[in-house]
């Protein structure tokens, strides 16, 4: 207490001194006392300054990818853009049913089963599931597949099974879906039922990156030469069966679906020194030259004159072997198809 009497009388001077002293020790407990949360925000400071410039990083190496994106966006819709095209409308979704049919009947099918079922509307197409079941060889069955991915329209080819059907044939059941764009008020549905912008905008966030289109090559039936696994195909008969069995790879003629008896020969054509036969069938007229094929058992059309058309046929007998036939059609007469005997 001396002591502290003692201060009020120390010079003006000294007192003011430690005064100063005083708050300079009390300031600095109080920053030690902040330091620790000074040092929680720097630190706080530091972390969110480099992923800032992580972002920074990663938005200029996306900008600089931005000409390359651009490009492939420019060809993915270039390629939907042809997709698109493959895709027929409606009113002309009976021309591909046609064509699948017609397909099958070149390679010397026999359909059982074609029944469309119904559209199916997609996100931005109609599918439409036809079941299937034809009958025939099992390497032309092989071919008929092929055929269809050279359709000018899409057509795809699901639940295929293939069995020992009668007579030892192959019988194919399948189901072909073939796409066509949507009509207005199918157009109308799918964009009521689509999501809010919002969700939307989420389910695309959370979908992962579509994988890369890859063009699609059509290819042809390879496998001809390959034994058929039902044992029954004639190509495999050896000669001395019979004569040489047909090509199973020669694309079927329009005629070739026709039977005989419903042909006609109603007149003859000449020009530049060749003689064509013009031919009836099916309400249609058509201009037959020797070469081409008619009729159901690979009719070869061997001669023309202005009487009659002359053709060979090749067809299975009984017995498995393949054997040749001989026979005419005469002029006007609807079907007359006089064969020979079998050699």
């Amino acid at each position: 207490m001396s002591s502290l009497k003692q201060m009020a009388l120390w010079p003006r001077y000294l007192r003011l001194a430690c005064a100063a002293l005083l708050a300079v020790l009390l300031l600095a407990l109080a920053w030690l006392a902040q330091l620790g949360e000074l040092v929680a925000r720097w630190q706080a400071a530091q972390a969110q300054t480099q992923a800032l410039r992580d972002a920074h990083g990663q938005a200029q190496a996306r900008a600089n990818q931005l000409p390359r994106l651009r490009a492939h966006h420019s060809e993915v819709a270039a390629t939907l853009a042809s997709l698109e095209q493959q895709l027929p409308r409606q009113q002309e979704m009976a021309a591909l049913l046609s064509a699948i049919n017609q397909a099958g009947l070149a390679r010397g099918l026999r359909f059982e089963l074609f029944k469309p079922g119904v559209p199916a509307p997609q996100a931005h197409y109609v599918a439409m599931p036809i079941a299937v079941r034809v009958r025939g060889g099992y390497h032309a069955i092989g071919a008929f597949m092929a055929d269809l991915a050279y359709l000018p329209r899409i057509v795809t080819v699901h639940d295929l099974a293939i069995s020992s059907g009668k007579e030892g044939q192959p019988t194919l059941d399948a189901v072909l879906r073939a796409y066509r764009l949507p009509d207005a008020q199918e157009q109308q549905a799918m964009d009521n039922s689509k999501p809010a912008k919002g969700a939307a905008r989420a389910a695309k966030a959370s979908t992962p990156p579509p994988r890369p289109l890859v063009p699609f090559v059509p290819r042809d039936y390879s496998a001809s030469d390959l034994p058929d696994p039902f044992g029954a195909a004639g190509s495999e008969r050896p000669a001395s069966a019979g004569v040489a069995a047909p090509d199973p790879r020669r694309v079927r003629e329009p005629l070739e679906s026709v039977a005989l008896a419903g042909m006609a020969m109603v007149g003859s054509l000449r020009q530049h020194g060749r003689l064509d036969a013009l031919l009836q069938a099916n309400g249609r007229l058509y201009r037959i030259a020797a070469g081409q094929y008619l009729g159901p058992d690979h009719g070869l059309v061997t001669a023309i004159s202005e009487q009659a058309i002359a053709y060979r046929e090749v067809a299975q007998d009984a017995g498995g072997a393949w054997r040749e036939r001989r026979g005419s059609l005469a002029l006007q007469v609807a079907g007359a198809a006089v064969k020979e005997a079998d050699k």
